[in-house]
């Protein structure tokens, strides 16, 4: 049977997978979005948040994503507080103001930002369609995909495939690319709860002898905790009284009391590497390339940044009508990537072993850490560019550029 014929397939239709597709969709070119999920996508009762920065955010507004968010899908952050429980008085404060910008970053749902995402790709040429990758062999200068579960072993045959299927990638795999993981020997337990005294547009992050934990803003009296510490699978299974009086004990009462707890989410905290980004014919995207621990909310954000650089390498290949699937074309874009991707790892790392839980002299040297800090604009405001997604140079995306 002979194959479907696209000049790139995105495998992975999730956050990266999208917003590639959206990016590239206003060039001469026919791309094929597959993802083994219907479309559009369903909403689901355990909704994930991301953290979306503000570099993030000037790239959703160029690709039409952004003005698509109702003003309940998102929540500003304006002030983050970072404090110590650990028996140490240890305080830092970031406000946006001191940044000159409005918000430090934004708090939205996995739900909300999918839609939009394809509400704008439906105004667009690209083709959406639901199937799983099975497999993958080369013709010439074409990349062979076969439909897995599809009838009459169907196959799609591009120029490119992008391979933007996420940590447990099925195209990493079929190219042979090997992971180096690093498995931080905890797990997270993730849970929206209401609060008797909210903090509108503050985050938080909390010290305490057995770990960190955060608080989103994610509307009116709602947040989002993420709990690190080794005994969370016993946090999983408490009853939600329970649940809320361990984490009240645990968090403090900066957020007055809790009220109540939905679905909890837990997952491992781990980081991953892909050996090698690109194989003939494809190159890997997001989760697919890099996983990273959610400290500081920087996964997506380092996806979007890749997608801004490959898109904007895949624009420039068009206009010099040059093969944008050759190797050591798609080797200059993994070398454009590999500073930011390297020390975002090592700050989200830095912050890991910060946050681990301390004792004696450690214990106290991070409060102190924390004093300085606060008393230091400019530190401040370093950490601050860097969480925000602009330390430069900027991709086109991230100056509100369409590549």
């Amino acid at each position: 049977m002979s194959a479907q014929r696209h000049d790139i397939v995105i495998c992975g239709g999730g956050l990266v997978g999208t917003s590639l597709a959206l990016s590239l969709a206003h060039l001469p070119l026919d791309i094929c979005l597959l993802d083994p999920a219907p479309f559009p996508p369903k909403p689901r009762a355990d909704d994930r948040t991301f953290t979306i920065a503000q570099g993030s955010k000037r790239a959703l507004a160029a690709l039409g994503v952004w003005s698509r968010l109702g003003r309940g899908d998102f929540q500003p952050i304006t002030e983050i507080e970072v404090s110590d429980r650990s028996g140490r008085f240890g305080f830092t404060h970031i406000f946006a103001g001191e940044l000159g910008v409005d918000a430090l970053g934004f708090v939205t749902g996995n739900a909300a930002l999918l839609a939009a995402l394809y509400g704008a790709l439906a105004a667009t040429p690209v083709t959406v369609r639901q199937g799983r990758f099975g497999g993958l062999a080369r013709d010439g200068d074409r990349a062979v995909i076969t439909v897995a579960d599809a009838p009459n072993d169907e196959r799609i045959a591009c120029r490119l495939l992008v391979g933007a299927d996420g940590t447990r990638s099925a195209v990493r795999e079929a190219c042979g690319i090997g992971v180096d993981r690093h498995d931080y020997g905890r797990e997270a337990v993730v849970a929206n709860c209401r609060v008797s005294a909210p903090r509108p547009k503050t985050a938080f992050e909390r010290f305490t002898p057995d770990g960190p934990i955060a608080a989103l803003p994610i509307g009116d009296d709602r947040y989002t905790f993420v709990i690190s510490r080794r005994d969370d699978p016993e946090w999983q299974a408490l009853g939600e009284d329970a649940f809320l009086g361990r984490l009240a004990g645990a968090f403090g009462d900066r957020l007055g009391r809790l009220l109540g707890a939905g679905v909890r989410l837990r997952f491992p905290l781990i980081r991953e590497q892909a050996r090698g980004w690109v194989a003939p014919r494809v190159v890997l995207i997001g989760n697919a390339a890099h996983t990273l621990h959610p400290v500081a909310g920087q996964g997506f954000n380092l996806g979007l940044r890749d997608v801004a650089v490959l898109a904007e390498r895949i624009a420039d290949a068009c206009r010099a009508q040059t093969d944008y699937g050759e190797r050591a074309w798609l080797g200059d874009y993994a070398r454009a990537r590999q500073a930011d991707v390297a020390n975002t790892t090592l700050f989200t790392d830095g912050l890991v072993r910060l946050f681990a839980p301390r004792l004696g002299p450690l214990a106290a040297a991070r409060a102190l850490a924390l004093n300085l800090v606060d008393g230091l604009p400019e530190v401040k405001r370093m950490l601050a560019v860097r969480t925000m997604g602009l330390k430069g140079p900027l991709p086109k995306l991230f100056r509100g550029l369409m590549p």
